[in-house]
């Protein structure tokens, strides 16, 4: 009954203590998974009465909590090089990584609205607009 009530206890404390952190520092620990999983098995050992596994488990939580986002680093696969002008015809466009020609198309038509010269806007502007829409879709289709 007391094991029962000491992880309700926790479960409310981590459920908190993830809500009353901000995202990037929620982001910072969840990195760190390796050494909550070892350190949350650490308590259930110490709970159970297993002294030693749980010392064992609690030594391997600080060495990952240490050493795993260095490892993750390691294993990590080099980021893809960003070409500038695609970087700067999504920040044109407003548009993601990850968008669909869907959405390529939509940003597009959504920025001429404004932007077209018959509406009174720049020709220059509207010729920047197309010619990133060209772009992000040459590229989505190559790749």
């Amino acid at each position: 009954m007391l094991a029962i009530a000491v992880f309700a206890l926790v479960g409310i404390f981590v459920l908190l203590l993830g809500v009353r952190l901000s995202g990037a520092r929620r982001a910072a620990l969840m990195r760190r998974w390796p050494g909550l999983l070892f350190a949350g098995a650490a308590a259930v050992l110490a709970l159970r009465g297993a002294v030693q596994p749980a010392l064992l488990c609690a030594a391997m939580a600080v060495l990952l909590w240490q050493f795993w986002p260095r490892i993750g680093r390691l294993l990590q696969r080099p980021a893809p090089a960003i070409d500038l002008a695609d970087a700067e015809a999504r920040r044109l466009l407003n548009v993601g990584i990850g968008a669909s020609e869907a959405e390529i198309r939509g940003a597009y038509r959504e920025k001429m609205r404004s932007a077209h010269p018959d509406r009174g806007g720049a020709t220059a502007h509207a010729a920047r607009l197309t010619a990133a829409r060209d772009l992000l879709l040459r590229a989505f289709r190559r790749g």
